[in-house]
């Protein structure tokens, strides 16, 4: 087996052999015995898994992997259920797909579904399947460019791999078909339908019945907070969620943890309290109640507020992204632990969506009033160039010489089509040593991965669990809160820096943190 960082908050994990699933999925049960300190998830793929902590000593989380590695038995894959999917092949990529593997449109259909599937990870969006035993003739590429998005309930494969889209989300797979089984229930535990050891059996049908869930309105009691005009993108946000990536949950939250923490602190609130993250331009809001707010998009600073007084927050003074905290905290439902929205799945925060002109929020209980005052937090200022130090990736040994030395002094350039959930970059094109298919793997957020149009991607808060495409480095956690505050145009370079000086620097900005805290607390 072998283990390399995924990042500095993750360990990654590969077993060696050309169908380990099984011991894979051993080596999961193992671990999930006892947990150390500071693992908020495990997740699995094919051949390899990762242990994410937040906290806790790094290399004791790393002994306590090798160890538990080292001891593997004589693994036998666990008994799972057997389900019937239904589908109707209509999918857009049908004919693609035929002319490529030299079938018709029907071989195509009696081969996929005619396979039985056994589930080996649940990732990359909340609920969906990893499935392997895609019979061999539909073994074919990823498509080149990833679509920015494909429609949930598609059938798609690629690869060895097939799977399900369970929400609109992008993807780079080939769409056969579509069907309605829901994958994903927030009121179950676990929340994912399937299960890696599950088998799956698709099932043609000539036409779907729609499945429609009962509507859920959330209507806060005696609100505080009404959107007059919601900006551009508004939403509820706190620190994410854990415990859920092996649901393909998203650890989402704060794009800029550190400046809502700040925030945060500025209003007395706990550190991971929900506000507003804020994208391009702000939304104006009227307060029915007295309070005190605090801004953070580069500088922090408070404003106290009067019942009735409508605040326009639409001018945003230094990056794309800014935080907006209100003593007491934004106060809505918690979904699977957390107040943050999950734009893409649709769920959490208000309504599972940016905010809308009507919203209402509603604000839980102040702690202590401290008193606005002059003074502010931090320095403004629009920069046009970032540095990113990052570390080797877990896939780097794949790329060309040439690719590296691309990566390592090329600039890239931060393009409009980056949201939450990844940073598109363009810039030199970064190769592989010989072209190959990968099946999905792990990935963390700063993760940098490269389709096959060789453009990088790097992954942000609201990433997916598990990735397709080979990663040539991850972006260190403290820097990638530059991504928050980048236009688009931006130029990009990259240094590499050691796993030793990463842990430094995280320890480094967690101490900024609590000293800012205590800043605050002598000011009051």
């Amino acid at each position: 087996m072998t283990i390399k960082p995924l990042g500095d908050s993750a360990w990654w994990v590969e077993i060696p052999g050309e169908s380990p699933l099984a011991e894979v999925l051993d080596l999961v049960k193992r671990l999930e015995k006892k947990r150390p300190l500071g693992v908020c998830d495990v997740v699995s793929s094919f051949t390899s898994l990762a242990v994410h902590f937040q906290q806790g000593d790094a290399l004791e989380i790393y002994a306590w992997l090798a160890a538990a590695s080292a001891s593997a038995g004589s693994p036998d894959m666990r008994e799972g259920g057997v389900f019937e999917i239904p589908v109707c092949y209509d999918g857009e990529d049908l004919e693609e797909v035929a002319r490529i593997s030299e079938l018709s449109p029907d071989g195509v259909i009696s081969l996929h579904s005619g396979a039985t599937y056994t589930v080996a990870a649940v990732g990359f969006s909340p609920g969906f399947p990893y499935l392997s035993g895609l019979p061999k003739c539909l073994h074919i590429p990823r498509r080149k460019t990833p679509r920015l998005a494909v429609a949930g309930g598609s059938v798609a494969i690629a690869g060895g791999q097939a799977g399900i889209y369970p929400n609109t989300s992008p993807g780079g797979w080939h769409v056969l078909g579509h069907t309605t089984e829901a994958l994903f229930h927030l009121e179950n535990s676990p929340p994912a339908l399937l299960a890696p050891g599950d088998q799956v059996k698709f099932v043609p049908v000539p036409t779907l019945s729609l499945r429609t869930a009962p509507l859920e309105i959330y209507a806060p009691e005696d609100p505080m907070i009404e959107v007059l005009q919601p900006g551009a993108m508004t939403s509820v946000q706190d620190l994410g969620r854990t415990s859920y990536e092996a649901s393909g949950v998203s650890p989402g939250g704060a794009m800029d943890r550190g400046s809502l923490r700040i925030a945060n602190l500025l209003v007395g609130n706990p550190q991971g309290a929900a506000g507003l993250e804020i994208c391009v331009s702000g939304p104006i809001l009227q307060f029915y109640r007295d309070t005190i707010v605090a801004w953070v998009d580069g500088i922090g600073k408070t404003r106290e507020i009067a019942a009735g007084e409508v605040v326009d927050f639409s001018k945003l003074t230094c990056g794309v992204r800014g935080y907006l905290a209100v003593a007491g905290g934004i106060k809505v439902p918690l979904v699977l632990g957390s107040s943050s929205t999950d734009l893409r799945a649709g769920f959490g925060g208000h309504r599972g969506r940016a905010l809308q002109a009507g919203d209402h929020l509603q604000v839980g209980e102040p702690g202590y009033s401290p008193k606005p005052t002059s003074w502010h937090i931090g320095r403004g200022g629009r920069v046009s160039r970032i540095e990113l130090r990052y570390l080797r990736g877990v896939q780097a040994d794949w790329y060309s010489a040439g690719a590296l030395e691309n990566f390592r002094t090329g600039t890239y350039r931060l393009t409009p089509q980056s949201d939450r959930m990844g940073a598109r970059l363009s810039g030199p094109p970064l190769e592989l040593k010989i072209p190959r298919e990968m099946t999905s793997q792990p990935v963390a957020c700063g993760s940098i991965q490269v389709p096959p149009d060789g453009q990088p991607i790097v992954l942000l808060a609201e990433r997916q669990t598990l990735g397709g495409y080979p990663q040539i480095g991850h972006v260190i956690s403290v820097d990638l809160p530059k991504f928050a505050r980048a236009w688009p145009g931006t130029s990009i370079c990259f240094r590499e820096i050691s796993w030793d000086e990463a842990q430094q620097l995280k320890q480094a900005a967690n101490k900024d943190i609590g000293m800012i805290a205590a800043g605050i607390s002598f000011k009051i």
